[in-house]
């Protein structure tokens, strides 16, 4: 027999490799489930309590030892967004598609950097509620898209009232 045949598959409803071994008591009890968790998030320095109804982690049967991963944290950060009400990477996505501009000249208009807002749309970094609000705006008015993305911007602007093309 070769060492494929010995591989233990994972039940239908448990990702590849589970159930497996526990690091914290070392029993084979490590399986895929939905709990109930309350999480404590600090970010753009405040800390944030919200509950996540249905956290999937894997944890152990024995000890009750909780596996943290990526596929974890993304579900966190998720929970985060909405508990925060910030705009998501689909609606970021989507908000680029309507206006029709690509990353980088949508970061260079808002003065971010471009990897700034790659971060932002692909997940990996969550906004502060600063940039957020700069993201609503910059997608919802056609006048702040264009005000901020002329060549020889108004050095008046923001120092007073915009009164519209007078």
């Amino acid at each position: 027999m070769n060492a494929n045949t010995l591989k233990q598959r994972a039940p239908a409803d448990q990702p590849d490799g589970l159930p497996c071994r526990c690091r914290n008591c070392g029993k084979q009890a490590v399986k895929m489930t939905a709990i109930t968790f309350d999480a404590e998030v600090r970010h753009d320095g405040r800390l944030y309590e919200f509950n996540i109804p249905k956290l999937q982690i894997a944890v152990c049967e024995k000890c009750g030892e909780k596996i943290f991963t990526e596929e974890v944290d993304e579900q966190v950060n998720a929970h985060l967004r909405a508990h925060m009400q910030l705009l998501t990477p689909e609606e970021m996505r989507a908000a680029l598609n309507r206006v029709g501009l690509s990353q980088k000249l949508a970061a260079e208009r808002m003065g971010i950097a471009e990897a700034t807002l790659s971060r932002w749309i692909s997940g990996t970094q969550i906004q502060s509620r600063s940039m957020d609000n700069l993201l609503r705006i910059f997608f919802a008015f056609p006048q702040v898209r264009l005000a901020l993305g002329s060549e020889h911007p108004d050095p008046l602007l923001g120092t007073r009232d915009y009164v519209g093309n007078t």
